[in-house]
C-alpha cells in the first residue's frame, strides 16, 4: 500500500499549484538483456518513474529545477540457478527507494545537483517476487537463491554532484565537453565518482548544444539530438547491495568490495516537440573480490513527457 502512496506523492508533488509551471514527466527501465542476453547477470535490472519541474524561483542567470524519483534495482549472481550459497558469487538484493534532487543551472553551463533518498534494501524492496512474476511472465526459467538475498536494512543515502564546462578552446556547435563529479554518502552506497561528458550533436537541425543541458529536460528547446560518452573512475567505500547492513551481519551470502572500479556509458538523447527520449548501454569493471565475478553491461531506455 505505501508504494501507491508514494507514486501519489510523486504526482501531487509535481501538480500542486504547478499549472503553469513547464514540468516533465517520465519513465525508465534499466536491463541487461537491453545490451545482450549472454551478460544477463549482477545490476540486473531497474524500474523507476521521475518527474521534474522548473521553479518558480529561476532566473536568466540560473535554472533551478525540482525532481522525484521512485525507484527499484535488482541484482543477482551470475547463475540465477544457484541453489548454494557458495555458487552465488553475487548476492541476490533489491533496492526500493524515492528521492528528491534540486538541480542548478548557472547561465555559464555549470551544474550543481543535491539528492536525498530514502528506502529499503532487502526483502522489503519487493524485488523477489518482480523478478520471479517477470520471469514467469515471459518464459525466463525458475530463479533460486532468492533465500540468501541480503537482509532488510534501512536507506538514507545523500548524492551531491557537480559538473562545469572543459577544454573551451576544443568546444563547438556539434562537440562539447564537461567535467563530472560526485559523491554519495549513506546506509547503502558510498563512494566518489569522476569523469568527462562529452557530446557530439548528430543533427545540424535544431538546438545548438550550447543550449542543450544534459541535465535539464525541463526545457523550451523543439528539437535536439546527440550522442554522449561519459567515462568515470569510481571509488566504491560501501556497497550495501554486496556487503550486506552496516549494522548487523544477518545476511548470510556478502563478499568483499573491490574499490576502484572504471564504469563508460554511452548514449543517445533525442528532443522533439515536448518528447524527450534516450537510450545508453553501460559497462561496469568487476566490483567484488571473488574470482568468479566479472564486469558486466547494462542498458537504459527512458522516455518523457514535458507539461507546460
Amino acid at each position: 500500500m505505501w508504494r501507491y502512496l508514494l507514486v501519489f506523492g510523486l504526482f501531487s508533488f509535481l501538480l500542486q499549484g504547478q499549472s503553469k509551471v513547464p514540468m516533465v514527466l517520465g519513465v525508465q527501465v534499466d536491463n541487461d538483456s537491453f545490451t545482450s542476453t549472454y551478460n544477463d547477470f549482477y545490476y540486473t535490472s531497474g524500474q523507476f518513474i521521475y518527474g521534474s519541474r522548473l521553479a518558480k524561483s529561476s532566473t536568466t542567470e540560473k535554472t533551478i529545477i525540482h525532481g522525484f524519483r521512485l525507484g527499484q534495482q535488482i541484482y543477482n549472481p551470475r547463475w540465477v540457478k544457484a541453489v548454494l550459497p557458495q555458487n552465488q558469487n553475487r548476492p541476490y538484493a533489491g533496492y526500493l527507494f524515492a528521492e528528491y534532487t534540486t538541480t542548478h543551472i548557472s547561465k555559464s553551463d555549470q551544474v550543481s545537483a543535491t539528492t536525498f533518498q530514502v528506502g529499503i534494501v532487502g526483502p522489503g524492496s519487493g524485488a523477489e517476487g518482480f523478478q520471479k512474476w517477470l520471469h514467469h511472465s515471459f518464459g525466463f526459467g525458475a530463479l533460486e537463491g532468492w533465500h540468501y538475498q541480503i537482509q532488510n536494512a534501512v536507506a538514507l543515502q545523500y548524492e551531491r554532484l557537480y559538473s562545469i564546462p572543459a577544454l573551451p578552446a576544443l568546444a563547438t556547435d556539434l562537440v562539447d565537453f564537461h567535467w563530472y563529479g560526485k559523491a554519495v554518502g549513506g546506509t547503502v552506497f558510498d563512494g566518489l565518482s569522476a569523469g568527462m561528458l562529452t557530446r557530439v550533436r548528430l543533427s545540424r537541425a535544431g538546438a545548438s548544444l550550447k543550449t542543450t543541458n544534459f541535465f535539464n529536460e525541463v526545457s523550451n528547446i523543439r528539437c535536439g539530438f546527440y550522442f554522449y560518452a561519459l567515462p568515470k573512475i569510481n571509488w566504491q567505500l560501501y556497497d550495501a547491495t554486496i556487503q550486506g547492513s552496516l549494522f548487523d551481519t544477518r545476511s548470510e551470502v556478502t563478499y568483499r568490495i573491490r574499490p576502484l572500479r572504471f564504469n563508460v556509458e554511452v548514449g543517445l538523447r533525442y528532443k522533439y516537440e515536448r518528447f524527450n527520449l534516450a537510450y545508453s548501454a553501460t559497462y561496469t569493471t568487476t566490483e567484488i573480490e571473488n574470482s568468479s565475478a566479472s564486469g558486466y553491461f547494462f542498458g537504459t531506455l527512458a522516455g518523457s513527457y514535458l507539461f507546460n
